[in-house]
């Protein structure tokens, strides 16, 4: 009797002992599983930076792939009983270069404030561009429309406007840009990639896209201007790198070399400028925010000449920050 008894307890031990390993180890394991919100916090950040030039107080330039050049992107196409959409309040155009200033609202913060309560706002504008199926609709919707109207005009004669399939806003950002009233948004799209766009809030309240950094324009296709070696400057928007390999051919003295090519992956080719001409100064700067890498940039190219390799151009002028013209001043 007395050895069945301790036979039964040191069961009964070895049954407690048992469950409460696995009770250790199932608390473990659920603690592991458990979202942790810094972890989650960081991700996010991290992802924000691979599309930021910079912090996250330098422009947004490098922008998530473009809906309207994605190739795989099945945009539904619009028929007879497509309503009309709804267009904001006729956008202020002004003359403007940039060297000529232009005052439209008393200084103020240079960035979007309270952006959150102005998220209904921001998607109208958005949806509305998104949804636009030709060159006036999109006007309505779009930053400095008096000077994008011919631009958008050459570029839709070869890329055809389409219409997506909005979804919902994403999230909204604040931008930091002295100036200006700018934010970086997320277009998410039931027929696309989710999309990152540039708006930039106006005086009256309203919002409007910046439609040129959508869609990467340039004015110039990227293998034509290797062809043609153009004299005159284009205008392009790049990706740009401190070169990997030693460039063909000699180098300018007091030239500073980097390796450049379109957002969508175009033959790599060589530019070199100035490094002392106070005119690339905003240029270094943002190779130097960058680190050299993956720079979004809006350079204005051209040949030296009709001799070399067709490799090397030279950067006649940098415009704006990013992919983003920044048109004088708006507040």
């Amino acid at each position: 009797m007395v050895n069945a008894i301790a036979t039964v307890l040191g069961c009964m031990a070895l049954v407690v002992m048992i469950a409460t390993v696995v009770r250790v180890v199932m608390v473990k394991l659920w603690e592991s599983a458990r979202v942790n919100p810094e972890y989650v916090q960081s991700v996010y950040d991290n992802d924000l930076d691979q599309r930021w030039s910079g912090n996250t107080k330098e422009l947004p330039s490098l922008l998530n792939e473009s809906a309207e050049t994605q190739p795989h992107a099945q945009a539904s196409t619009p028929t007879a009983a497509t309503p009309a959409i709804a267009l904001p309040p006729a956008a202020e155009t002004h003359p403007i270069s940039a060297k000529t200033p232009v005052a439209v609202m008393p200084p103020a913060s240079s960035s979007i404030q309270n952006i959150e309560s102005k998220r209904s706002d921001i998607e109208f504008t958005v949806r509305g561009f998104f949804e636009a199926v030709d060159v006036e609709q999109k006007l309505a919707f779009a930053r400095d429309p008096q000077r994008v109207r011919p631009l958008m005009e050459s570029y839709y004669r070869s890329h055809p406007p389409v219409r997506f399939e909005w979804k919902s806003l994403g999230w909204v950002l604040p931008v930091e840009e002295q100036g200006y009233r700018l934010s970086y948004a997320q277009a998410i799209l039931a027929n696309s990639e989710p999309v990152s766009l540039i708006i930039e809030e106006l005086a009256d309240g309203s919002f409007r896209v910046d439609w040129e950094s959508s869609v990467r324009y340039g004015e110039l296709d990227w293998g034509d201007f290797i062809q043609t070696r153009p004299a005159s400057p284009k205008l392009f928007r790049v990706i740009a790198s401190k070169p990997q390999h030693t460039p063909p051919g000699e180098t300018p003295q007091d030239n500073e070399v980097i390796e450049i090519q379109p957002p969508d992956n175009g033959d790599l080719i060589y530019a070199y400028f100035d490094r002392k001409n106070p005119k690339f100064q905003p240029l270094l700067q943002q190779l130097q925010t960058g680190n050299w890498k993956d720079v979004p940039l809006t350079l204005r190219l051209c040949y030296p000449g009709p001799a070399g390799s067709g490799k090397s151009v030279r950067i006649a002028d940098v415009e704006g920050k990013g992919w983003l013209i920044l048109q004088g001043t708006r507040s």
